[in-house]
């Protein structure tokens, strides 16, 4: 024990005692038992008779806090316990570390913890984050170096991110998506700094063009899956209609004449909704005002106007048993071409192995089994959305064209050179497609203006919309398309974002949720 104590207010040192007193600390467990330090501290005479502090305690710097009642490893460890699990959750694994703490102890020690330094800044990624979904948003700005949270912002306003971008000055690159409030933002804050868009948006925007084409052409999309279920016929053994298939004809059941007539319900409904909406822009109506008036948003009736056709009808497939019954396909198929068996049949035998769901899913999976046969088809056919009747939606076609291409399925890539040779529309689209893709993929910005050139001329409106939409921010598209910046990693600091808040049942405030997410332990 040193033999002068420092005064913590004037620092000057002093050896004249007052008095001494114990404290009792708590400190990590030894084994099974819980462990408290009785420690003997001395109070001293300040000799600084200016300084308003005339006696002060001894110091433990190394050892606890003053007033504190814990000492500084179990605080770290009640910190680290509080930061990943929160208070409810982190309570409960305390007993097992054979120091019990009530929550609200946890989250004291976690609000109260000091918050790190700030490194230097040069690259940041900012995006929003919802307090509630569609209500209120907040701000969360990571730093692309570290790949770590550096801030939250309790709200989502161009003042706030220029305010805070202005406290840091050297920051020379934002990521962002392609938000005006987050741009003007930057270009108020941090007017030097250049601006990225982030990749994954740009592809987003891109595939949702592709399916606003797709939506135009259902007929190739049906045809380009029959001629892919053709192919796949001729290379793999056909299975002949025999006698089996005879005497398993079924009356069509209840739910599926009643789920027939509920698709046909709700395509009249949009079929109606669709005709209102015409009718009312081709009466001089604004897009607000027909908004208002059919109480739809703005953009369901840019949507609708932009169609230019009726809505086809959507086709509902219930594909559940792709799900529950994969483990037991290959079987269920090997049986079906064995001999003469039924749906109720098979489900005693997959239940035998372990299936633990209802026969119903397994017989209408028979069933597609004997469409396929008596249409002449191998029944393998009929679990991809890429060889049945109706074909694939044209969301899941408009995502087989974004998949790499070493990532698509052998069936997936049949199709794609069917509908291609079906329809030259598509043809051309697919190669502008994959040519903004390669774009984005080798980072290849200074081809944006020759792709934009060859967009324009092809007259395929939804892809050119898209196209002339790039002009607004093309300097910081041509940065997301060339620099290495992205905002990958600030999309995945917000997913960490939701967790902690679902920890916290949605009540956990902004101060808590920032010392959870900015602590580095």
């Amino acid at each position: 024990m040193p033999p002068r104590g420092r005064c913590p207010s004037c620092c000057r040192p002093s050896e004249r005692v007052h008095s001494r007193y114990q404290r009792t600390l708590s400190d990590l467990p030894w084994a099974t038992f819980q462990v408290r330090l009785e420690v003997r501290v001395r109070k001293f005479v300040c000799s600084n008779s200016a300084c308003h502090r005339q006696i002060f305690t001894e110091r433990l710097p190394d050892i606890a806090q003053p007033w504190a009642r814990r000492t500084l490893r179990l605080s770290h460890s009640l910190l680290a316990i509080g930061v990943a699990l929160g208070g409810q959750a982190g309570s409960r694994l305390t007993p097992h570390l054979q120091r019990p703490t009530p929550p609200a102890s946890v989250l004291r020690v976690v609000q109260s913890a000091p918050i790190p330094d700030m490194p230097e800044l040069k690259a940041v990624g900012v995006d929003e984050w919802s307090w509630r979904r569609g209500h209120r948003y907040g701000t969360i700005f990571v730093n692309l170096e570290t790949h770590r949270a550096i801030d939250l912002l309790p709200d989502r306003s161009s003042d706030s991110v220029a305010q805070w971008l202005a406290q840091h000055p050297g920051i020379t690159v934002v990521s962002r998506d392609r938000s005006d409030l987050y741009a003007n933002g930057i270009t108020q804050g941090a007017p030097r700094a250049v601006q990225v868009v982030d990749r994954f948006h740009l592809v987003a925007n891109l595939r949702e063009a592709l399916e606003a084409v797709f939506l135009t052409h259902r007929e190739a999309l049906k045809q380009a899956a029959a001629a892919t279920a053709q192919v796949m016929t001729e290379s793999v053994a056909a299975v002949p209609v025999t006698e089996r298939t005879q005497g398993h004809r079924r009356r069509p059941q209840q739910w599926t004449k009643r789920l027939e007539q509920q698709q046909q319900h709700r395509h009249d409904a949009r079929v109606a909704m669709y005709d209102a909406i015409c009718r009312l822009h081709q009466d001089g109506a604004t897009v607000a005002a027909i908004a208002r008036r059919l109480k739809i948003s703005r953009t369901t009736v840019y949507r609708q106007l932009r169609r230019g056709t009726p809505p086809p009808p959507k086709t509902c497939t219930r594909r559940s048993s792709d799900r529950v019954l994969a483990p037991y396909i290959p079987y269920l198929i090997e049986r079906w071409r064995g001999g003469n068996v039924s749906g109720q049949q098979l489900f005693r035998e997959i239940q035998a192995q372990g299936y633990p769901y209802s026969s119903s899913t397994v017989r209408r999976f028979i069933a597609s089994l004997r469409r396929a046969s008596e249409a002449g088809r191998p029944p393998e056919l009929e679990q991809s959305p890429f060889t049945r009747p109706q074909g694939p939606s044209a969301r899941a076609v408009s995502f087989v064209v974004v998949t790499r291409p070493e990532k698509r399925s052998r069936l997936a890539q049949l199709y794609l050179e069917q509908l291609c040779q079906i329809d030259s529309t598509i043809a051309h689209l697919y190669e502008l497609a994959l040519s903004f893709l390669t774009m984005v993929r080798e980072r290849r910005g200074e081809d944006l203006a020759a792709w934009r050139t060859q967009v324009a001329q092809s007259g395929i409106d939804p892809l050119v919309r898209f196209a002339a939409s790039l002009q607004d921010d093309l300097a910081a598209i041509e940065a997301g398309l060339t620099l290495p910046w992205s905002n990958g990693v600030t999309e995945g600091q917000v997913n960490r974002l939701k967790l902690l808040k679902r920890q916290a049942y949605g009540r956990a405030h902004v101060a808590l949720l920032r010392q959870r997410m900015v602590q580095e332990l």
